[in-house]
């Protein structure tokens, strides 16, 4: 089929092209030539690709989410980096891949990787909105009758102002007309008997610290911890080579696999933490018995710090795009904690649970340091008063890059939704362009838990990676069971 005759009147009309915004700190460190990154979300369809229906809803909905998707950045007679609306020839943003004909199962996955690859370290061209949707329709390799791929350039928002517009273009398969529901975040008696519990014990503890003090204390350690992740590498591993080119072809694959959520729920109910916690303790856990299996007997003499992303706004929850926009919630408000491995003893794998409760304590006080968080950010802006937007920009991505891995996750719609009324069976997303060799992504969807892994070619290898974080899983969830 000839898809160049799927021509439709593509271009967007804006009502106020006049409308200008200026970028804000953030935003400029992601556009500077430092630092460049970008947000892939993978839609799996239900049923084949209706061409036609796709281009017009890209054209009538999607395009017209947010204003950011039919602007571009310009600067000001003054120099200052503003967002600029433009007409968006919406034909010019859908790519559809064409792989050759008759392939196996297994070769069709490997033209399918090194597609996806391509798009991992492509750029997108600034004088146009910078967004591209990617159409692969048949897939041989997963069960999905299409796949649609968004790549999105994060300086128009974060991955909470990214599933804004996605709850703003997907309707619910079961009825269209309520609005999406999402994974209740009430705890069981159970969990908060625990956590009187805990709190009791903090208490007791803080009869020596005044309690308004130890967060300060913690507060300011975790800065200095901050601050020294800037000018302090970690060691090589085998999940970190220290000198990854993500903009390099070929650098980078993309893989995913899912869990259970009802199974992590059970877990969490038993443990009294929270469903994250449990994801972040698989995935050390998961790590950490994929580095041992490659290099054992050395992971405690070496340094290993995961970094994590956080969503720093006031007013948490879910939103479409446009009450994002008229709260002033849209954009990029995240900031990341420096969180370092918890050791794996051998007696971890008998009692995984305990691993668990490890990273759970360490992130949970890591969580709490919120003046930390703000001090970062204001040292960010002092560098970048005094040596300019590159060097703060540097100086965020060598916090990033000098660490092991990246941890990225998100909460979706616990209902089946469709895009342009094609129903979607799996969905998830990662972030690229971060030199890091291991970037791992976490988004709920119905009933199931996403990871999705952007690995370093040559280094980690994914058949051996993922079967580990599996492992970890199927351990932590047989010591719940028993429990």
């Amino acid at each position: 089929m000839d898809y160049s005759k799927l021509r439709v009147n593509t271009k967007v009309k804006n009502e106020s092209l006049e409308l200008d915004e200026p970028v804000s700190p953030t935003t400029g460190y992601l556009l500077s030539e430092v630092v460049t990154l970008y947000i892939l979300g993978f839609m799996e369809l239900e049923i084949p690709v209706d061409f036609l229906t796709i281009f017009a809803f890209t054209k009538d909905v999607y395009a017209n989410a947010h204003p950011r998707f039919s602007s571009i950045v310009i600067k000001d007679q003054k120099g200052k980096k503003m967002w600029k609306k433009v007409e968006v020839n919406a034909e010019d943003h859908i790519k559809v891949a064409k792989f050759p004909e008759d392939l196996s199962a297994e070769s069709y996955k490997d033209h399918y990787d090194d597609y996806i690859s391509s798009i991992t370290t492509s750029q997108l061209p600034q004088h146009k909105p910078l967004w591209v949707i990617h159409i692969i329709n048949n897939p041989k390799h997963i069960n999905a009758k299409g796949i649609l791929v968004f790549k999105v350039h994060h300086a128009i928002g974060d991955g909470t102002s990214m599933m804004g517009v996605f709850l703003s273009c997907v309707k619910r398969v079961d009825d269209p007309t309520l609005p999406c529901t999402f994974p209740s975040k009430s705890t069981s008696s159970t969990i908060q008997r625990k956590m009187s519990n805990t709190k009791q014990i903090v208490m007791n503890m803080f009869n020596i610290v005044p309690r308004f003090i130890a967060p300060i204390i913690y507060s300011l350690y975790d800065f200095g911890q901050s601050v020294g992740s800037i000018f302090i590498e970690d060691d090589q591993t085998p999940i970190r080579s220290g000198n990854i080119d993500t903009s390099l072809p070929g650098s980078t694959r993309v893989c995913s696999m899912t869990f259970s959520l009802d199974d992590v729920k059970r877990i969490k109910t038993l443990l009294g933490v929270t469903v994250n916690d449990i994801v972040v303790g698989i995935i050390f856990f998961g790590t950490q018995l994929y580095i041992r299996e490659k290099d054992p007997g050395q992971l405690k003499e070496k340094q290993s710090t995961a970094t994590i992303f956080v969503n720093v706004r006031s007013m948490k929850g879910n939103f479409s795009a446009e009450e994002m926009r008229k709260g002033k919630l849209f954009g990029n408000r995240i900031t990341n904690i420096e969180v370092p491995f918890p050791h794996l003893e051998d007696d971890d794998l008998f009692k995984p649970l305990q691993f668990i409760k490890k990273a759970h304590n360490v992130i949970k006080r890591k969580r709490n340091g919120a003046l930390g968080l703000h001090l970062m950010v204001s040292l960010l802006e002092v560098i970048r008063t005094i040596g300019g937007l590159k060097a703060a920009a540097r100086t965020l991505e060598r916090r990033w890059k000098n660490c092991s891995f990246a941890i990225t996750n998100m909460i979706g719609p616990t209902d089946q939704v469709s895009f342009a009324n094609h129903p979607l069976n799996g969905f998830y997303f990662v972030p690229t362009g971060i030199n890091m060799s291991l970037i791992v992504s976490v988004l709920t969807y119905m009933d199931n838990i996403r990871l999705g892994f952007v690995v370093e070619n040559g280094l980690i290898d994914p058949q051996k990676f993922m079967p580990c974080v599996e492992k970890a899983f199927q351990l932590i969830s047989k010591a719940a069971t028993a429990t």
